[in-house]
């Protein structure tokens, strides 16, 4: 992997890591339709009007806000403030002090989320371990590969990770317009293998991507293959914390993987029906 690589990498993080440390709390008199992921909560301290969807984040009302509140992945405060609409809250939870007031219906579900986040981590950490211990036991040369190509041409990869997701996306509806003949239910079989494959396949090509990042390129000390992927699985869970930081930046890992896994043919190298690897070659 060039230095060049790591330089364009780490200029992309940084200016992204500048813009949510200097965003400003969102306030809203005429109420915003959708905020995602926004760097600090969502405050509505005057009278407000609209339906409010906030994904990633929080939002407090200390006044009366006409209209519906959805949020996902965020808490609801309220102080002396009134929703005259809905209040719609999964992943989080609605907290409201006496003065406060939602005229609509109040549905919460979060409770259970929050209780289990660790024990879903826990499954999730182990379900990657056992599927770095199978990839490593029979593909570890094909992820090393597929790690390298999406290093050595990390934008094209990227292009076609998200031409792929888009292609999966259609033909998967697609299948389900066709569900009632038999050519829907083979189309969407095979979507489903395929993406399922290319999925897991392009994930711990991603662990083994950070593990080299960390321990060849930046601590340039030795580790076998197994500690590079298992240190790419830490750093991979722990994207989940960041934020809007880390879930960008996991679905650019994962797309320039996943176009990586195409263009190396899952790390063989091998042409795809007799077509040569690289476009436009003569």
């Amino acid at each position: 992997m060039s230095p060049a690589f790591f330089k364009r990498i780490s200029v992309t993080f940084w200016i992204l890591l500048v813009i949510v440390a200097f965003a400003v709390p969102a306030r809203a008199t005429t109420v915003k339709k959708f905020y995602f992921y926004p760097a600090h909560p969502v405050i509505v301290d005057k009278g407000a009007t609209g339906d409010m969807l906030i994904i990633g984040g929080d939002v407090q009302i200390s006044s009366q806000l006409a209209g519906n509140v959805s949020v996902i992945g965020g808490d609801v405060h309220l102080a002396c403030g009134t929703v005259t609409g809905d209040v719609v809250v999964v992943g989080g939870e609605l907290i409201a002090d006496e003065t406060s007031h939602v005229k609509g219906t109040s549905v919460v579900f979060a409770s259970v989320l929050k209780r289990n986040h660790t024990a879903l981590l826990l499954i999730s950490t182990l379900f990657w371990l056992l599927a770095i211990g199978f990839g490593f036991y029979f593909f570890p040369e094909h992820i090393r590969e597929n790690a390298f190509e999406f290093a050595d041409d990390f934008v094209r990869a990227i292009l076609l990770g998200i031409y792929t997701a888009a292609v999966l996306v259609i033909l998967s509806i697609l299948s389900f317009v066709l569900i009632q003949v038999v050519v829907g239910i083979f189309l969407l079989i095979a979507v489903l293998l395929f993406g399922i494959a290319l999925y897991l396949f392009s994930v711990l090509t991603v662990f083994q991507f950070l593990g080299e990042l960390v321990w060849k390129h930046l601590l340039k000390i030795p580790m076998p293959g197994l500690v590079q992927m298992i240190t790419g699985l830490v750093i991979y869970e722990a994207l989940a914390w960041l934020g809007f930081i880390g879930v960008l930046s996991t679905l650019i890992l994962i797309l320039g993987t996943m176009g990586a896994s195409l263009l190396s043919r899952f790390g063989t190298f091998k042409p795809w029906f007799g077509a040569r690897r690289y476009w436009g070659q003569g």
